[in-house]
């Protein structure tokens, strides 16, 4: 064997171990938590997700025209040691793209709360605000739940 084919088959297996590990950060079993927005918010998120996001996140959170996707382990490992106070500050100064922060504090905060459930979270008896701040992957765990997509339409 060739000393170069040892160090590529060395590469490749370290780039296995931190991809297992990066897979570890989050569950693939589905465990959860309860998050600090309630089922309205999420339902009120979706139809707010729909006409503000989709066009460019995709109608089911992934496969924007041109975006990264919003659900599933990607979103866990990019903002899952994040707060949620975190993540409403970003998209409240960064979204919509065109216009941040035209959309009114209850809708980003609606927005989210549909993020987060699609992503594994269950809705609470809290509402979620701005100054709500739980670390996102205490209570996401990645795994899409499509009875929170059910009624998003597809392309």
């Amino acid at each position: 064997m060739s000393s170069r084919f040892r160090r590529a088959v060395f590469w490749l297996g370290g780039l296995a171990c931190l991809a297992a590990a990066a897979q570890a950060q989050f569950s693939l079993c589905g465990t959860s938590g309860v998050g600090p927005f309630t089922q309205a918010q999420v339902d009120a998120g979706r139809s707010a997700y729909n006409s503000a996001c989709a066009a460019c996140h995709g109608p089911n959170l992934q496969n924007g025209s041109h975006r990264t996707p919003l659900i599933g382990p990607g979103f866990v490992v990019a903002w899952g040691n994040r707060s949620t106070a975190d993540y409403f500050r970003y998209i409240q100064t960064k979204m919509p793209q065109r216009e941040p922060g035209a959309l009114a504090p209850q809708t980003y905060a609606a927005i989210i709360a549909y993020i987060l459930a699609a992503n594994g979270a269950q809705p609470g008896a809290e509402t979620l605000t701005g100054e709500s701040a739980v670390r996102i992957n205490t209570i996401a765990d990645g795994v899409v739940r499509a009875t929170v997509l059910a009624e998003t339409p597809q392309p």
